[in-house]
């Protein structure tokens, strides 16, 4: 009897949920929707995308998403927890928890945590917990268990190994092995860090910078490429550019 009654509570849970789903489907606008989205739901409960309910990947989630394996909603907008991978093919505002993928075709703004990967191919605003990020542009605190990428990056960041971004950083930087940026405006600590431009600090054990508009370096070997003295032990700073 107990047994039955769950299953009809749980039945009558659905069909709600699938009708005003519908309805929102029918009567929602299209103004503020995920762009491919059929409509929003406060719930999706399913075991992968899109075995779900409501059925399907095409809708906006505003409330909580929940899957066993995988999640695939159009905008998150709140929380999101999947066993195994997840995917927000527009904009996520809020908390995505996965066990092995975090993946986002748009911006962010807000929490991602996996045990695997955050991979987002818009703008990240907030903060990133994996093993290894990769985004376009990355503002907030960023913590990896091996490494980073980014185009840009504005915060605060630490990896196990590896920190690299492709454009300027700005903030600072944490790695045990290597810190690498095309424009360092800030802190770089790592046993090697490497800037093509520095504006800012270098603390390891190499520390390379073809161009020092104004900076520091402390470690062992301090090389800055453009100076009049290029390799200095203990400490290396802006003396002035190098003569022709």
């Amino acid at each position: 009897m107990k047994n039955m009654k769950l299953a009809l509570a749980t039945a009558a849970i659905a069909a709600t949920v699938t009708v005003f789903a519908a309805e929102s489907a029918a009567d929602n606008g299209t103004e503020g929707q995920g762009v491919g989205a059929v409509g929003w739901t406060p719930v999706q409960v399913g075991i992968f995308a899109p075995v779900s309910i409501p059925w399907g990947f095409d809708w906006d989630v505003k409330g909580f998403d929940l899957d066993l394996f995988y999640i695939e909603t159009v905008k998150l907008q709140g929380l999101g927890i999947s066993g195994i991978a997840s995917r927000t093919r527009d904009n996520q505002d809020g908390l995505l928890i996965s066990g092995a993928c975090n993946w986002n075709d748009a911006d962010v703004h807000g929490l991602g945590i996996t045990l695997g990967a955050n991979l987002g191919f818009g703008d990240v605003y907030g903060v990133d917990i994996a093993t290894f990020g990769m985004r376009n542009l990355m503002k907030g605190m960023d913590v990896n268990l091996l490494a980073s990428y980014q185009k840009d990056f504005v915060g605060w960041q630490t990896s196990g190994v590896c920190n690299f971004t492709e454009g300027t950083c700005v903030g600072a930087s944490f790695a045990l092995a290597l810190n690498m940026a095309k424009i360092e405006k800030g802190l770089q600590v790592a046993t090697i860090n490497s800037a093509e431009e520095l504006h800012g600090v270098q603390i390891g054990a190499i520390n390379v910078a073809h161009e020092c508009p104004w900076g520091l370096q402390i470690g062992v070997i301090n090389i800055i490429l453009d100076n009049k003295v290029k390799i200095l032990p203990i400490v290396n700073g802006y003396f002035g550019g190098s003569e022709e």
